[in-house]
């Protein structure tokens, strides 16, 4: 008689740990997709990270993208912020006149080709792909917020 119990007490702790959260849960498609989705993304320098995102904030504030030629909007999307906005590496902050008053002194052309060959620890182009238009908007916007 023992024996019996304990082969259904078994037998339906089985069936309760195999196919229990299987029959309670959503089984459709969407829902399955939704639980296999990544939580989160990795984006490296160089590789389009929210560009889209700040482009379309910058439209909701407002600003314009000027066919991809706001320093504004190329200033958060191409990297520069990621050093420029905490003073990374020694990197002047963007808005900081004292940190900007020797360099804003060597002109703006100075200023490009310390961007195009790199400067200290930022490395050439400030590590992203921007083109030469690019960069010097973003430079002149730099420059702009320093003065």
């Amino acid at each position: 008689m023992n024996n019996k119990w304990s082969v259904r007490g078994l037998f339906v702790l089985g069936v309760a740990m195999t196919g229990g959260p299987g029959l309670l849960a959503d089984t459709s498609d969407e829902a399955i997709a939704e639980r296999l989705a990544p939580v989160g993304s990795v984006c490296l320098q160089g590789q389009d990270c929210g560009t889209a995102a700040a482009e379309a904030q910058a439209g909701a504030n407002g600003q314009s993208s000027g066919g991809g030629s706001d320093g504004a909007a190329l200033y958060a999307s191409t990297g520069c912020a990621a050093c420029h906005d905490s003073g990374a590496a020694g990197a002047p902050k963007l808005g900081d006149t004292q940190a900007w008053s020797a360099r804003l002194a060597q002109g703006n052309e100075a200023l490009y080709q310390s961007v195009f060959n790199g400067k200290g620890a930022m490395p050439a182009r400030g590590g992203s792909s921007a083109s030469d238009d690019e960069i010097e908007a973003v430079v002149d916007y730099m420059v702009a917020e320093a003065e």
